[in-house]
């Protein structure tokens, strides 16, 4: 029994980081039901994106200070990089819906809570929108190893 909790631990820690990682591993596995894969996916993804989009609110309130502070020492004019460039397009073209989408699949749910935390904190609906995000993969998931059985 120990042995099972330990593992379901784990794996609920591991989908926070990696969901994309966990989900893949757990469709293959027979021995893992459709329950036990949406109750992973779903707990995991949600407390990675809790975790994750106050810790990512957190660091942004420090960056900005430490920025307003930098900026006040030094009057710079402003670089963009590729992946500033990269970050900027995915907010214009995708919004807050695509990055909540995009999250759990293509960038990880800590990068992506980051983002979501650093553009749009100051909405109300933002937390909400990147738990749907994880619950709508976690459906797709589910429904995908429902059909593989």
């Amino acid at each position: 029994m120990m042995i099972l909790i330990s593992k379901f631990v784990g794996l609920l820690l591991l989908t926070t980081v990696k969901f994309l990682a966990v989900a893949l591993i757990l469709m293959v596995d027979k021995s893992i039901t459709p329950t036990e894969l949406f109750l992973v996916l779903l707990i995991g993804g949600t407390l990675g994106v809790l975790f994750f989009y106050f810790l990512g609110a957190l660091v942004n309130t420090l960056l900005d200070k430490l920025l307003l502070l930098w900026k006040k020492e030094t009057a710079q004019k402003k670089k963009f990089t590729k992946r500033n460039r990269w970050i900027i397009a995915i907010k214009t073209k995708y919004g807050l819906i695509g990055i909540s989408i995009l999250s759990p699949i293509f960038f990880s749910i800590p990068l992506g809570c980051f983002l979501a935390s650093r553009f749009y904190r100051e909405e109300k609906k933002t937390l909400f929108v990147m738990l749907f995000g994880v619950l709508c993969w976690t459906i797709i998931f589910t429904v995908a190893k429902i059909i593989l059985l």
